[in-house]
């Protein structure tokens, strides 16, 4: 029997989630089922956060998330291809590279700017809906402040530095933000006052900017905006657009080189030629189960579709694009498991369960209305990451949510981010070297003095087990009593060693050393004690070798760099076990410091990790529980034979 055949057309915020749905209901059934994403780029694009490209905040590759990460491990295969036509009676996609053959199919192909049919929208403004247009936008902006700095007509300067973003819903007031932020520190780079010179207008065609919000948030965002010299223009329908400005319906007339079109989106060209039922604006008539009323195995989700909801068309945002995908992806999962003879559940109609709004006006402040509950700033921003966070976990798991926040917080440039440049500086690699060697060496010390106080010769654990001679607890604290004491002895005679060296004289650094010593609690911790009697207990001389060894091993590790991030994570157990077992003094929480820092890659800088890692990397994104965990590093690595069967399945 040939497989079932699935297709998701369009790899968006809709394509991609039905993926991940027809995946998790048909995985125990690969001989019976195949799944295929089919879009003409490798990534899915991050779309709500094209603003922050084209503003200069953050670089293209934090919007990018390639679907080779996406679908590793998973049974979708995925293929780059344009699909020009599709014949719905054959059931065949036809694309520029091959035909599909489809049992089931879900059009997600998304939406594109809707320009109104304005004269000259087309031909001179700037559109803000693919990767691409963003950086267009950005490369485009640059050239005109360089330009502008090179300018001697006052009349062509101050057209170059007028920056106009037409449109004050989501998108625009999102890059007027980040023009707020970019184009100061754009223009002084260039030996230019942007305050005295510059203009930046967002241009709305209704009375209000942010409709989508109640009142409160948004005259918050209106002022934080003209605080930061945003020119907002209200009642602004443009009629005509050419290349030195537009006119709008009033008779202003605005000089710029800058028209960035943000005025809303309508389905695509593409959809709105595929002979089924229209709906409006370029969008296709579906049912409350995403079907189209043309064909029973038809489905359409997110932006391409039409349905109204309480009279109201369903809102083209990415919580409307999942929450259609699933309940089109539940109708494909009915049929074909009911054709498979296989149990299923009745999909349900579609119920919009949509959760509020927040728009991000900048990279340090934003609003939101959420739950019914209406924020602004800081908090706002902060529960604008943790939103972006979550669907990044869901795509991708943590591997996505650690890269957002490099790119988000942790590298961003300029202090555009929550806590500014707060953690954007990074400390040269050659510094962190000799912080490592030492702690290296520290922990080699550490662990011959054991090896000659008798670590290794004493069969019986004593070292790390006290058994009930006098009882448990008596036996217990005379064991952390002498084990305190020996670490004490140790610290007074280094310390008194060393100062010998330097300038002859004991005493004082002795006292100095004698007030260190004691450890820093004065008994063991309830949880050292239960894993003592616990797990220490059933054999004390393989845990006190273990010790001996680790010490000895992540000295040496430290010390030639290999294998750096392991052994820090050693590093902050064995401390942190030292430290609830009453058995270090301030010390450790030197060492507990120090192998923090070691967990950044120490290893790379002079160190042997600099070959060993990116080795262990390439095999380990090979492995299958990388690819079914989403914990590889970078982008999935495959085997020939992996790789065969890839391409095969494509």
């Amino acid at each position: 029997m040939d497989k079932k055949q699935i297709v998701v057309l369009g790899g968006g915020y809709a394509g991609v989630h039905a993926a991940k749905v027809l995946h998790k209901a048909f995985k125990k059934h690969k001989d019976k089922v195949e799944i295929t994403l089919i879009d003409k780029n490798r990534h899915h694009i991050l779309m709500t956060e094209l603003h922050e490209v084209a503003g200069n905040r953050v670089d293209e590759d934090s919007v990018k998330i390639s679907f080779n990460r996406i679908f590793a491990g998973k049974m979708v295969n995925v293929v780059q291809d344009t699909i020009a036509d599709i014949d719905f009676k054959q059931q065949v996609l036809k694309g520029k590279r091959d035909s599909y053959r489809y049992d089931q199919l879900i059009i997600g192909t998304g939406a594109q700017t809707a320009d109104f049919n304005i004269p000259g929208v087309k031909e001179h403004a700037f559109y803000l809906w693919s990767l691409d247009d963003a950086l267009r936008i950005r490369c485009h902006i640059e050239q005109m402040v360089k330009d502008a700095s090179r300018e001697a007509d006052s009349e062509k300067r101050k057209q170059m530095l007028t920056f106009v973003v037409a449109g004050g819903g989501f998108t625009g007031v999102e890059l007027v933000g980040e023009l707020t932020e970019w184009l100061p520190t754009l223009c002084k780079e260039n030996g230019i006052d942007f305050k005295k010179e510059g203009r930046l207008i967002n241009c709305e065609a209704l009375g209000n900017i942010l409709n989508m919000l109640p009142e409160k948030p948004r005259a918050k965002a209106v002022k934080h905006m003209e605080k930061k010299g945003v020119e907002i223009m209200l009642n602004s329908l443009i009629t005509t657009v050419d290349a030195e400005g537009f006119t709008t319906r009033s008779g202003d007339v605005i000089k710029t080189k800058t028209l960035i079109w943000t005025c809303g989106v309508r389905g695509t060209e593409f959809c709105e030629k595929l002979p089924l039922t229209d709906g409006k604006i370029g969008r296709k008539l579906v049912n409350e189960y995403m079907q189209t009323p043309d064909y029973e195995n038809v489905y359409l989700a997110g932006d391409s579709l039409w349905f109204l909801e309480n009279n109201k068309a369903v809102a083209q945002i990415v919580e409307a694009a999942e929450q259609t995908a699933k309940t089109a992806s539940d109708g494909v999962i009915y049929t074909i498991k009911q054709e498979l003879g296989l149990k299923a559940e009745k999909p349900k109609p579609f119920k919009s369960n949509f959760h509020g709004f927040m728009v991000s006006i900048g990279g340090t402040y934003a609003v939101s209305h959420t739950a019914g509950i209406s924020m602004s700033g800081f908090f706002a921003m902060a529960l604008k990451h943790m939103v972006n966070m979550y669907y990044q976990f869901g795509v991708c798991g943590i591997n996505a949510v650690w890269s957002y926040l490099k790119h988000e917080i942790l590298e961003i440039k300029d202090r555009r981010s929550l806590i500014g440049g707060l953690a954007s500086y990074k400390v040269p690699s050659y510094w962190t070297t000799f912080l490592r060697m030492y702690l290296g060496v520290m922990w080699l010390i550490e662990g011959i003095g054991k090896i000659k106080s008798g670590w290794l010769t004493d069969t019986t654990g004593s070292k790390v087990y006290w058994g009930p001679v006098k009882g448990a607890v008596e036996g217990a604290a005379d064991a952390v009593a002498s084990a305190s004491q020996a670490v004490a002895d140790k610290v007074v005679e280094t310390v008194a060693s060393a100062s010998q060296a330097v300038s002859g004289s004991t005493d004082a650094v002795v006292s100095t050393a004698q007030q260190l010593a004691p450890p820093l609690l004065a008994e063991p911790l309830k949880l050292f004690t239960w894993i003592n009697n616990t797990f220490v207990a059933q054999a004390p001389y393989l845990f006190q070798l273990m010790i001996v060894l680790a010490e000895v091993g992540i000295g040496l590790a430290f010390i030639g760099g290999l294998f750096t991030f392991p052994a820090a994570i050693v590093s902050l157990g064995l401390s942190f076990m030292f430290l609830i077992g009453a058995m270090a003094g301030k010390e450790i929480l030197w060492y507990m410091a120090v192998s923090i820092v070691m967990l950044g890659g120490a290893g790379k800088a002079f160190g042997l990790d600099y070959w060993v890692m990116p080795y262990l990397k390439k095999l380990w994104n090979k492995t299958p529980l990388a690819k079914k965990t989403y914990c590889y590093l970078g982008e999935p690595e495959y085997t020939r034979k992996q790789m065969e069967r890839k391409l095969r399945n494509k």
